[in-house]
């Protein structure tokens, strides 16, 4: 399998399937992630704990791979993740709304696994649609 391939595997497999106990065919036992304001944990475990309570918060949460750049060990990821906000979040209790947001990812493989990934997650799209931020009315222009 290529690393392009892996990434798009992992993507499907563990975050748009689910299925969390497969994460480690796809990340590597010392696994480290980057991403401000979100904590993955420690190593392969917080992969696991991340993608389950990913699926805590939204059940039929999905990954669409919308742009994928293959730079050899380094793999870009441009996604649109959605899901429905039915289960709870950290201080954050069901709110029954579908949620569409972005993220871009780079995924950095080694020995067949991925084992760093460091990105940004589109979460000012995400919190205005749970409606835990509004965004200030555009004001008028004076002529």
């Amino acid at each position: 399998m290529t690393n392009a391939e892996l990434v798009r595997a992992a993507c499907q497999v563990v975050w748009t399937n689910g299925e969390v106990d497969r994460a480690g065919e796809f990340y590597a036992e010392d696994f480290h992630a980057n991403y401000p304001m979100t904590d993955w944990g420690s190593g392969l475990a917080g992969v696991r704990q991340l993608a389950t309570s990913v699926r805590v918060g939204f059940p039929d949460y999905r990954e669409r791979i919308d742009e994928l750049i293959d730079a050899g060990d380094n793999i870009i990821v441009r996604l649109t993740i959605k899901g429905t906000h039915t289960g709870p979040l950290p201080g954050l209790a069901a709110t029954g709304k579908t949620v569409e947001f972005n993220d871009v990812t780079i995924c950095r493989v080694e020995n067949g696994k991925i084992v760093e990934q460091r990105g940004l997650t589109d979460y000012l799209s995400l919190y205005m649609q749970l409606g835990l931020v509004e965004l200030p009315a555009a004001q008028a222009k004076s002529e």
